[in-house]
């Protein structure tokens, strides 16, 4: 071999070399920074729905005014938010389309709601004439045309941009201060008018302006709601975004995360319940007596609903669910997929009573993914879309142990507002825990503590329900001590539910006997405030049997033991044991006497028997009575004297 041909042979054998060295360190670095490939996640958008219940209460919605795609969020139809606010503070309730309303009968019905969605619908103004002068109550939001003309304020100063609130008839001062520091300029619109309305009874005003009143119309009441009361309550409850949808970060972080949609502030009071039940038992209950199902089992004063974090920890982190079984209380462990908890670890969780959910990652890298290469050598990773995380976790566990209830892990969302409650409603989810508060500053971030149903862009409902976090880490003093003025206050007026989560790890990883006992304690305080610790799974599950329940009350005027009294005669169906309802503690001018089952008659007097123990109850400041039921079908006759 010549010369020539021997050096060219070593250049090209140095270059090969150098070559496989370069490709070498190229692929352990790409192994140590590796491609993440991201698979897109099913979605599912909102869905129309119509519930058909025995109820006092109906909600009337035309969807065929909601807009699909929304240029602004000020745009959405926010008509379906009213359900929130009765399912949460009622139980059951029916939602009739605009078809469905135009040919029902409405004998059955104690009080319409008619949306924003229907206030146009002048050809429905002698079917509205007829329910009103036979003693019916019709809510109006934001009417028009005909409807408006029946008993509501002119309108005549048009939609304007409100401030804040201004005024309360009957509500605690310290709740109104609570509204009045919410700032409205981005959260409703309301409906100014020329003049007030004679005879019209003023109950709430913002800026000044009379936006709910109330008049009598015939036998019956009319309430107008001159404010998109639907917008204000899904501003509060499922956040506000940035009117082009998207979510503006306000840590300084890359990321977004659910509290970027909290409305911060005093977060120790739940302002959009407060809104909520100051509507429901002050306004229209004093146009008509208010019955609804309390939201707690066995009558407590609120719940704890508690969740832990397993972190890929496996069995290390089941002590906490162990220790909750010896008192018969229950909680919810998420999980990451693939799951680290073996066999018997599910066998103990099943025996505690522990739902398992899934800690699920949404955008951002996480465990949720593996190597497309050698074991777990590989310069390709594939992450897990959400429906691929839940999908491994089902496989893993058994068909009875399906989880239902979900959480983004640290709280990571999705920068538009509604694609995380797609991702998660398409993955078969139906109750999610994301929504939490700041660990700096725990409580009602999202103006509740109750579960509420979300909506979509386009005006419709996701079938799941969010549950937020008011604690989403409880390990100080400082925390503690919140936790017991929020459990103080619920037990008294607000009852609650209280999401609060622990890491099931902090103490075997390092233990620190405080935190022991600030989780230790936790449990003690909520027990002595009369709240109901429960899981996630427990506390869906009581709330469906709420709504799918049936409850139908009228008045009647007779004597009972020879006094001149007001019956409130309720008839119930409740599903499930320890369930009760609530009455007003006043009816017109009468007060609470006595609640008995059953009734006998004596010529032309009453005698009811079979007495019931009832206690007084403050609802959000509305002083209620609560009465306890049997499972099945209950007749229950409410006295008045």
């Amino acid at each position: 071999m010549s010369r020539r041909n021997q050096a060219i042979r070593d250049r090209r054998t140095r270059a090969t070399i150098w070559m496989v060295i370069l490709a070498v360190i190229a692929l352990i670095i790409a192994c140590r920074h590796p491609f993440i490939w991201k698979q897109e996640s099913k979605i599912a958008p909102g869905v129309p729905i119509g519930l058909e219940a025995v109820s006092d209460f109906l909600i009337v919605i035309d969807e065929s005014t909601f807009d699909p795609s929304p240029k602004s969020f000020s745009d959405m139809s926010f008509s379906l938010a009213w359900l929130n606010t009765f399912q949460q503070e009622i139980g059951p309730t029916s939602l009739w389309s605009a078809p469905r309303f135009a040919e029902a009968d409405l004998g059955s019905t104690r009080v319409i709601v008619l949306t924003q969605s229907v206030s146009r619908h002048d050809d429905w103004t002698p079917k509205i004439r007829g329910f009103l002068e036979r003693g019916g109550v019709v809510v109006m939001e934001m009417p028009q045309g005909d409807l408006r003309g029946l008993a509501s304020p002119d309108g005549k100063g048009g939609l304007r941009t409100p401030q804040s609130f201004t005024f309360a008839q009957g509500l605690p001062q310290d709740l109104m201060a609570a509204l009045s520091d919410l700032n409205l300029a981005d959260m409703t619109q309301i409906v100014g008018s020329a003049g007030p309305l004679d005879d019209a009874q003023t109950w709430l005003t913002i800026d000044g302006v009379p936006v709910i009143t109330s008049k009598k119309y015939g036998a019956g009441r009319v309430i107008t709601v001159d404010f998109n009361y639907g917008m204000i309550l899904t501003a509060l409850q499922q956040g506000r975004p940035l009117d082009d949808f998207s979510i503006r970060n306000v840590r300084a972080s890359s990321l977004i995360e659910t509290e970027d949609l909290a409305r911060t502030g005093d977060t120790s009071l739940p302002r959009a319940d407060i809104l909520e039940r100051f509507l429901v038992h002050g306004v229209i209950n004093d146009a008509m007596p208010v019955v609804g199902f309390w939201p707690f089992f066995d009558g407590m004063s609120g719940a704890l609903i508690v969740s832990h974090h397993e972190q890929g920890a496996g069995d290390v982190a089941l002590w906490m669910p162990q220790f909750e079984s010896t008192f018969k209380a229950t909680s919810t462990i998420f999980v990451n997929a693939p799951m680290a908890i073996t066999d018997d670890g599910l066998h103990q969780l099943e025996k505690f009573q522990t739902e398992v959910g899934h800690a699920f990652t949404l955008d951002a890298p996480g465990t949720s993914m593996e190597p497309l290469g050698w074991f777990k050598y590989s310069p390709v990773w594939r992450q897990f879309s959400l429906d691929q995380q839940a999908q491994t976790m089902r496989d893993l566990l058994d068909s009875n142990a399906m989880p239902v209830s979900s959480q983004s892990r640290d709280g990571l969302w999705s920068a538009h507002y509604t694609h995380a409650f797609q991702r998660i409603a398409a993955a078969g989810f139906r109750a999610d825990a994301s929504y939490r508060a700041p660990e700096d500053t725990p409580g009602y971030a999202f103006a509740t503590g109750l579960p509420f149903i979300p909506l979509d862009t386009n005006g419709l409902v996701f079938n799941l329900v969010e549950y937020p976090v008011v604690f989403p880490k409880l390990e100080t003093d400082d925390q503690l001590q919140k936790l017991t003025a929020l459990l103080k206050d619920s037990e008294s007026r607000s009852h609650e539910a209280i999401g609060v989560s622990f890491d099931a790890l902090s103490y075997p990883q390092k233990p620190d006997f405080k935190k022991f006992q600030i989780w230790r304690d936790a449990y003690q305080i909520a027990t002595h405030h009369k709240h109901w610790i429960t899981s996630i799974l427990n506390f869906m599950r009581f709330s469906r049997a709420r709504v799918t329940a049936e409850l139908k009350s009228r008045s009647v005027e007779m004597r009972v033991a020879n006094k001149p009294s007001v019956i409130l005669r309720l008839e119930i169906l409740a599903p499930e044991a320890g369930m009760s309802i609530t009455v007003p503690k006043f009816h017109q001018t009468r007060a609470f006497a006595e609640a008995r089952r059953g009734v006998q008659r004596v010529r032309e007097d009453i005698v009811l028997a079979d007495p019931i123990a009832a206690t007084p109850v403050s609802l959000g400041g509305f002083d209620r009575i609560l009465i306890p039921l049997t499972r099945g079908f209950n007749a229950i006759d409410v006295i008045y004297e």
